[in-house]
């Protein structure tokens, strides 16, 4: 018995060398076996995970920051707090006045007015409903029950989900159209990519012999779901990240292939009364400056449907305007047919903004004045023209327009905004939020000119027709390509060019903006030749002038229309063009024939 003891453990042996052997070098045999001995044997642990309160964007996830403040509010309470920021994706945006203790809710139809002590009124008329806000680090916070009590309450689509026993408080939109991703019965979702990399390793990293150890340590996992369809976020490297039913995110297994589909939004915007024309926008501005213009020395423009005159400029933070408005340059337009949409500016004053923009008092008598004035003098839109702005007020200014829009809509009339193109500089172009002023205003006019800008360190043209179209073509990405506006210069720059005092090698650029009869007597009185940049598709002439060099690149009726072109190919709202006494009395029937034009 004894012998036979032996050779059979001998054999055992041989045996478990051999497959150990095989296993080591037939790879595939030695995955199923493991990955088939994880599925059967494999024990799973589901971590911990510390509650949040978290609102699920349409293409990303958003754990708030002050989820501890805001999950001990609640439970104070026994209501159910969320920020209004994220309103903003159903086109609401919100403002609270610090020092009166005020928050102003705009949006799509509807403005709601929150005072200190709770009262709430909708588009002016008082409810029954108290809503407090609670401010976190300077975020306003809302409770969902009180906001659900008001009558339009569907209007913002934000909705509470149904809270589970891990202590997560999730927020969705129903604007908002999930991807949506079916998930297998027990299958796992990781808390985060260690543990998706850990479990890996069980499955598939092997050494030379079989650690059978390893498959009956428990996995790491946040959730093992029950068969469901989750809310899905795929990032650029295919990972796919999912909120399931309990609430639980993380990662799940699987990339691009695995198949998404698209659910559609669930609510619909209010209808708004569309206030744009019927055909495309051919603007022209009126620089108004100490006097207004002769207006029977303007010639006839063709084509032109839309005037601008530079008539009201905001002339303090508490939002009072100074006007200098013409009746004969209003019964000319008249006569003329033309609609007349005058250019309110913020004078450029960076701070005179900053403090406007943060009083609901100020706001509210700016926008009254310009209404008033609009119905007063009949006016069917109004041009806002607010430009050097902090980067920091960009919320700020994008919550004052959306105030301006809802009035403009609810006296019928058309609110145009003239901005940068995107990038550039934090207080010239960066503090606009350009896709979603698109949203909001009837036209965002474009001022695709300043390419090289009067104290550019080197010279340049004002708007080559390479740099308008990439920066247009941008921006149709984002913006509804019928609500952008694309504006052209009607000047020119003549650039002097003189070597360096106190650099070596460096030349100095100096310019001063010309209109285009005297960007033309320049080229004729200098008996020059433009040579024609193909790229740029500008005309360009340079001389030595004594102890410079002087340079232009020519804006005239043949660049305009190329630039022009750009409107049917994009098929943009029209064009605004700066200003009217800079050109030159070709160019109109050249614009109008190109925005005519059918590519």
């Amino acid at each position: 018995m004894k012998k036979k003891a032996t050779r059979i453990g001998i054999v055992v042996i041989v045996l478990a060398l051999i497959a150990t052997a095989v296993l080591s070098f037939n790879v595939e045999l030695n995955l199923r076996i493991r990955m088939k001995a994880h599925e059967i044997f494999g024990s799973y642990k589901v971590s911990a995970i510390e509650p949040k309160v978290i609102y699920l964007r349409e293409k990303e996830i958003e754990v708030s920051p002050n989820s501890k403040e805001v999950l001990l509010l609640n439970q104070e309470t026994g209501k159910t707090f969320f920020n209004l920021a994220w309103l903003k994706e159903s086109l609401y945006t919100h403002q609270y006045d610090e020092t009166k203790g005020q928050l102003n809710l705009v949006g799509p139809s509807t403005f709601i007015i929150i005072t200190e002590d709770g009262t709430t009124t909708i588009n002016g008329v008082g409810t029954a409903h108290r809503i407090v806000p609670h401010i976190e680090d300077g975020e306003v916070f809302v409770a969902y029950e009180d906001m659900a009590q008001l009558p339009n309450f569907e209007v913002f689509g934000i909705e509470l989900r149904e809270p589970t026993e891990n202590g997560n408080i999730v927020f969705t939109n129903s604007h908002i159209p999930y991807g949506m991703l079916e998930l297998s019965e027990k299958e796992l979702v990781f808390a985060d990519v260690e543990q998706m990399m850990a479990d890996e390793e069980k499955r598939r990293y092997f050494s030379s012999y079989l650690k059978l150890s390893s498959i009956f340590e428990p996995t790491q996992v946040a959730e093992r779901t029950s068969a469901q369809e989750a809310i899905a976020y795929v990032d650029e490297q295919g990972q796919i990240t999912v909120v399931t039913e309990e609430n639980i995110i993380g990662l799940v297994n699987g990339g691009e292939e695995r198949a998404m589909t698209i659910k559609k939004a669930e609510a619909i915007f209010p209808e708004t009364n569309d206030t744009s024309l019927n055909e495309k926008v051919m603007l022209v501005w009126e620089a108004v400056y100490s006097f207004n213009p002769d207006t029977t020395l303007i010639p006839t423009m063709t084509g032109i449907n839309v005037v601008s005159p530079t008539w009201y400029e905001m002339t303090n933070s508490e939002g009072r305007i100074s006007a200098k408005v013409s009746d004969e340059y209003i019964q000319w337009a008249n006569r003329n047919d033309y609609a007349i949409w005058p250019l309110v500016s913020n004078g450029f004053d960076i701070d005179r903004t900053h403090e406007f923009l943060k009083s609901a008092d100020a706001r509210e008598r700016f926008i009254t004045t310009m209404i008033r004035e609009a119905n007063t003098y009949g006016f069917p839109g109004i041009n806002l023209d607010f430009e050097n702005v902090y980067l920091a007020d960009k919320d700020l200014l994008t919550h004052f327009v959306n105030e301006f829009s809802y009035a403009m809509e609810e006296n019928g009339l058309v609110l145009s905004m003239d901005v940068t193109i995107m990038g550039g500089s934090d207080n010239w172009s960066k503090c606009y939020d350009h896709p979603y002023l698109g949203k909001i205003v009837d036209y965002l006019i474009i001022m695709t000119y300043d390419e090289y800008w009067a104290s550019s360190p080197v010279s340049g043209p004002v708007a080559s027709y390479d740099w308008v179209k990439s920066n247009m073509e941008d921006l149709t990405k984002v913006v509804d390509p019928q609500k952008l506006v694309l504006g052209l210069p009607l000047y020119s720059r003549v650039w002097r060019e003189r070597p360096s005092t106190e650099r070596p090698n460096q030349m100095v650029a100096r310019s001063s903006a010309i209109s285009m009869q005297v960007q033309n007597d320049f080229v004729g009185s200098n008996n020059l030749t433009p040579i024609w940049d193909d790229e740029a598709k500008l005309y360009y002439v340079a001389l030595i002038n004594g102890d410079h060099l002087a340079k232009i690149w020519i804006e005239n009726a043949e660049t305009l229309s190329h630039k022009v072109n750009l409107v049917n190919e994009f098929g943009l709202g029209g064009v605004a063009a700066w200003q009217r006494s800079f050109a030159t009395d070709d160019i109109w029937e050249a614009i109008s024939s190109a925005l005519r034009s059918e590519r």
